[in-house]
């Protein structure tokens, strides 16, 4: 009875991807897996309609040698197998081996029979399972000889209920997540210990699969787990843990012995030792409640020296795209920029409200702003940091971004079709999630170690789920000529830095710009390609956005700025326009407002012309109008990371 009441505890510290809405809101809301339950489902997902609109044929991988003008890698850092408690209970029931197969291009199904596959097979992968929850699945999935109460409890994962899940839940985000003393009192040692100790055999298990999946040149796996502590009102201020290779921490520290971000960099520092390297990579800082970027932790303590220090070294990266929304930036939020709006649907925060709502530290952009502020102020900018993209998949299926292809993310919550479409089911609004996007990286080879040298130095950009190819480089001298030359990337890297950089040059010498994008082939071509910029004025952060190429022969007027493009879809089956966009596009620019003694970055963001949503391919699947309460059409995008420039000393 004992360990039940363990198993139960642990439970309650999860902190779930999918804090969707309150107990009594959710509380209706059961499935029972009976054979018969399941055949209901799967019969009602034959009568979707797959040919109501034209998909890809899927292709093969393609193996790219070593280059060492950088190759282009895309990949999935968040991923959710049926050993994550959240997974296992939503009726997901495919495994480690299931998502690794899934990654290099074979198809998988949900339990409602709804089928998934990669366009184009991905080339590396983190499996992020939660940890606080390891010694829960290794309990009721591997141990035969577990008490009847124990046994009971588990078979309860075979009957869903969104509100068990959100009751646990709710009393999961109480501070301090600490084992409870009846746990200590099973164990003569460290309770701490003891319960951590009960997590490390599935630890073992995740590590030993990465092993054996990781093939060096042609496929990567990462040994990887997420850090979830919970917030109330469904919020999250969550960490994935990525390794560089299989020398990693002898255990997947969790809530339960890191409670803030802090003490989860001390124990991997001092656990992480030899060959042994470490990433952490933030996710959904949309529902932080203001957490991301503030200057204290999850339990309001201020963040010291060494804190700042830790995460400047532990922290290059942001997941700044998944399928709970955007993360960069929220329109009326310190800026009036339109695109910040895109599949973001949490509200602005007013007066005196903490929770359920964007504040002034919860967006990537305002980040990177308050970074400035304090390396001006204090010397060091925590905040500086790249971007990546990822699923937070419940079903096992890696990089399954593309919207036509999206079955939901959490099993059978969220399958077949007329679930996701269903605004009144009680478990969450389905409307108002994403298939998620992807990790880019450029690296010189597909290996752990090359991969993991670029994703430090934040050579990598985020995709909303299409592999649009993207460059970014800031140095002296660039000019439109290198756009024609057969050697650009390599004159980019001689004369400047990519993405990910920092630039500093003479006070009298200004950089350059060079941006180079091009379409995904199995997508659509390209809208525009835009820089952003931040900087401080007196201390104060400033923001413009800039169209540098546009499609079409449009050109950026005097506010730096195209027309809009009249790309119209054709609603009946989600064909784009034709001879609309660009394939590729690319532009030299300067800053006309540079200013050498301004400390400043720059990102690119890059959209495609539109698209079907998600939520409109399945309103094709079912015979029915689209919903009218989110849009019907999006404009697929990719985000590059910084490019620093750095204040000259006059």
């Amino acid at each position: 009875m004992r360990r039940l009441v363990y198993v139960l505890i642990v439970v309650l510290v999860v902190g779930s991807g999918y804090g969707w809405y309150r107990y009594k809101q959710a509380t209706a809301f059961m499935i029972a897996l009976t054979p018969g339950a399941i055949d209901a489902m799967q019969a009602e997902t034959a009568t979707q309609d797959e040919s109501a609109f034209a998909q890809p044929a899927p292709l093969e991988a393609v193996r790219q040698p070593a280059s060492k003008d950088k190759n282009l890698y895309f990949g999935d850092l968040h991923v959710h197998t049926s050993l994550s408690f959240d997974s296992y209970l939503f009726g997901n029931r495919n495994t480690l081996d299931d998502a690794y197969d899934f990654a290099r291009g074979k198809p998988l199904t949900t339990m409602a029979g709804e089928r998934m596959q990669l366009s184009r097979p991905l080339d590396f992968v983190g499996i992020t399972d939660h940890a606080e929850t390891f010694g829960l699945m290794d309990i009721c999935l591997n141990q035969t000889d577990i008490a009847g109460e124990i046994k009971a409890f588990c078979s309860g994962f075979d009957n869903p209920s969104l509100g068990f899940f959100m009751k646990l839940r709710t009393m999961g985000a109480q501070r301090p997540p600490t084992v409870p003393d009846f746990i200590c009192g099973m164990t003569d040692g460290n309770c701490q210990a003891f319960a951590r100790e009960l997590g490390r055999p599935m630890w073992e298990l995740i590590k030993r699969k990465a092993d054996e999946n990781n093939n060096p040149g042609v496929f990567t796996a990462f040994a990887a787990y997420e850090y979830s502590p919970t917030l109330p009102e469904g919020g999250k201020h969550h960490r994935n843990v990525f390794f560089r290779n299989n020398n990693t921490s002898r255990y997947a520290y969790s809530a339960y012995d890191a409670r803030t971000a802090p003490e989860l960099w001390q124990m991997l520092e001092s656990d992480c030792v030899g060959n042994c390297e470490f990433l952490t990579i933030p996710h959904n800082m949309n529902k932080t409640w203001g957490l991301a970027y503030a200057l204290h932790t999850i339990d309001g303590d201020p963040y010291t020296d060494a804190d700042w220090a830790r995460r400047a070294r532990y922290e290059p990266l942001a997941e700044i795209y998944q399928i709970k929304g955007a993360s960069e930036c929220a329109t009326g939020q310190s800026t009036m920029d339109e695109e910040c709006s895109y599949e973001q649907f949490f509200p602005l925060c007013e007066d005196g409200e903490t929770l359920g709502c964007i504040s002034p530290t919860s967006m990537v952009r305002d980040g990177l702003k308050q970074g400035l502020v304090m390396a001006a102020q204090q010397g060091i900018n925590p905040f500086k940091v790249g971007f990546v993209g990822a699923t937070d998949t419940h079903n096992a299926n890696p990089g399954d971004a593309e919207e036509y292809d999206y079955r939901g993310a959490a099993g059978v919550f969220s399958s077949p079709a007329s679930r996701r479409l269903d605004a009144d089911d009680p478990k969450r609004t389905w409307l108002e999630r994403n298939p998620g996007g992807l990790a880019a990286v450029w690296a010189r080879e597909n290996t752990r170690d090359a991969l993991f040298d670029s994703l430090k130095r934040r050579e990598a950009y985020a995709t909303s789920g299409t592999r649009i190819q993207l460059r970014f480089f800031a140095g002296k001298g660039y000019n439109e000529a290198m756009l024609d030359s057969s050697d650009v990337i390599a004159q980019a890297y001689a004369a400047g830095v990519p993405m990910g950089g920092d630039l500093q040059l003479a006070p009298d010498t200004a950089p350059t710009f060079l941006a180079i994008a091009q379409m995904d082939t199995l997508s659509v071509p390209l809208d525009r390609v835009q820089v952003i910029k931040g900087w401080l004025v007196a201390g104060r952060p400033q923001e413009t956005v800039t169209d540098v190429a546009c499609s079409d022969g449009r050109r950026p007027d005097v506010q730096g700025r195209c027309p809009d493009l009249a790309a119209p879809v054709e609603p009946g089956s989600c064909t784009p326009s034709k001879g609309k966009g660009a394939p590729q596009l690319a532009a030299v620019w300067s800053d006309p407002h540079y200013n050498p003694a301004e400390d400043a970055f720059y990102y690119l963001r890059v959209l495609e012309i539109p698209t079907c949503r998600w939520s409109t391919y399945d309103a094709l699947r079912l015979g029915q109008s689209p919903p009218d309460n989110v849009p019907t059409i999006q404009r697929e995008r990719a985000w590059s990371s910084p490019i620093w420039t750095r204040a000259t000393q006059q």
